[in-house]
């Protein structure tokens, strides 16, 4: 354990002297249902919240609804609509909204699994005027390593790229982020995750560094 929160240590470091701007601490908590239809088929429900400003305010929100379809043992697809509530500098919350497809693997070596996602998104304002954008789409890739301790204890780390699709001046990858934290399983239909995150944009202005400690709740029936 003590060697994993130095690797921690060391691993967030350089992110504090890459940021050139504004350097944000949030909170993150969410619950996540999964209720399966079939033994392959499941629908899942999603709400999350997210503190920021230093955890002064609730700054993002959204709903989540979806189909996962589990293809084979180590690969499954879902499709969801999220949406989501911001909060911007007026002061006042913009809805928007998320259509978005994953593709997952996983595979097991061991007590070591890896994983990661395959995701394609796109997003939209519930109106379009001058100041408000057109929809964008995104590739976000996931790759993420977990180690089997027991039956209930699952270290992990994961990495995530986001990459603009049809950006007006992005061309290259605007955001990446880490994690770090572990997964904690109750029993067979109730687990929970805790991690810190950092989310660093880049190639574009601001260029911020945003830290974040999350609380995740995933429910199975």
């Amino acid at each position: 354990m003590k060697k994993f929160v130095w690797f921690a240590f060391w691993s967030l470091l350089p992110f504090l002297s890459w940021s050139q701007n504004q350097i944000d601490f949030r909170g993150m908590a969410s619950i996540n249902l999964e209720k399966k239809i079939t033994r392959r088929l499941s629908v899942t429900a999603m709400a999350n919240a997210i503190l920021t400003y230093d955890f002064q305010e609730l700054g993002f929100a959204f709903y989540d609804g979806g189909v996962k379809y589990k293809i084979s043992r180590n690969i499954s697809t879902n499709f969801n609509y999220r949406f989501m509530q911001r909060l911007n500098l007026d002061n006042f919350y913009d809805d928007r909204h998320l259509v978005y497809g994953d593709l997952d693997f996983s595979k097991n070596f061991g007590r070591w699994t890896l994983g990661g996602t395959a995701r394609f998104q796109t997003q939209f304002f519930s109106r379009f005027t001058d100041s408000y954008h057109y929809p964008l789409a995104y590739n976000r890739s996931k790759l993420n390593l977990r180690y089997k301790v027991n039956y209930y204890w699952q270290p992990f780390t994961e990495i995530e790229l986001f990459t603009p699709l049809n950006h007006p001046t992005r061309k290259t990858s605007d955001q990446f982020r880490f994690s770090l934290g572990f997964h904690y399983t109750f029993n067979d239909y109730v687990n929970v995750e805790l991690f810190a995150q950092v989310r660093q944009q880049m190639n574009r202005a601001p260029r911020n560094t945003i830290f974040l400690t999350a609380l995740n709740w995933y429910v199975k029936f």
